[in-house]
């Protein structure tokens, strides 16, 4: 047996990681929960957590100096497991292009970033945010999500989501929802979500047709994706290729407010 396998603290890290690397799939399989039937609601501001309304504000009101328009604020209710999500959604009528500050919260912690997205069609799409953790199951080839979790200002990143635009829709036209439509084509492209898994097998619809679960090949892939230091790896090689990517568009640096 190797030296450092001698060592008490290693051997016990061992057992952990392997406790781990078999039951996560096993525990994220049973619990494991996507909606297939989303119901998204328009709400006021003032019904929103305090600190979900404090930081989407500041992000709205950025977005909305480029030219972009407040549609509303969106109670996109519970989605996955024990979370609640949220929307703050604006569009622009000139550029036909759609933008949003999305917030995630659970009972011990809340994550949030702002996105803008061109959709010329349904295989035609660009995303680009500034979320910060890395995806765990399959993204839709024609759907091009860019994460920028270093940007830190709404300038910055629309900048950067227009060249990008340039470089993946072959200047195909954008397409916005009829003025009203806002909420029905975001229940949409919600609900896709689910059901692009389940074309890649990582997905199934449960018997009720209410929820998503997760396949083994699924629960595999999301449970060791979610794993330290797997999980710190992958958000490390995220950053630097977004990184990389904004040097090659002559964005070195992303402005700060």
């Amino acid at each position: 047996m190797p030296v450092f396998m001698q060592n008490d603290l290693v051997l016990l890290l061992l057992k952990v990681y392997g406790v781990l690397f078999l039951l996560g799939p096993i525990i994220l399989r049973a619990t494991f929960r996507f909606k297939a039937k989303l119901d998204p609601q328009f709400v006021p501001l003032e019904s929103l957590p305090v600190e979900v309304g404090q930081f989407m504000k500041p992000r709205v009101a950025a977005i909305a100096g480029l030219g972009f328009e407040p549609v509303g604020y969106i109670n996109l209710g519970t989605m996955a497991g024990s979370t609640q999500s949220f929307m703050a959604l604006l569009n622009n009528s000139k550029t036909l292009e759609w933008a949003d500050v999305c917030v995630v919260k659970s009972p011990k912690q809340m994550k949030g970033y702002s996105e803008f997205i061109t959709r010329c069609s349904n295989d035609a799409q660009v995303d680009t945010n500034t979320n910060a953790t890395a995806p765990v199951l399959f993204p839709w080839p024609a759907y091009h999500v860019f994460r920028f979790p270093q940007i830190k200002d709404a300038f910055t990143l629309y900048r950067v989501h227009r060249m990008l635009v340039q470089q993946n829709t072959g200047g195909s036209r954008p397409e916005l929802p009829p003025k009203g439509q806002e909420l029905a084509e975001l229940k949409r492209r919600l609900e896709r979500y689910g059901v692009r898994q389940q074309e890649r097998g990582y997905m199934y619809l449960d018997p009720s047709g209410e929820y998503f679960r997760l396949t083994w090949k699924g629960a595999v892939l999301g449970a060791w994706r979610s794993i330290w230091p797997i999980s710190l790896l992958r958000s490390l090689w995220m950053q630097g290729q977004s990184q990389t990517r904004l040097r090659s568009l002559g964005v070195a640096q992303a402005r700060t407010t």
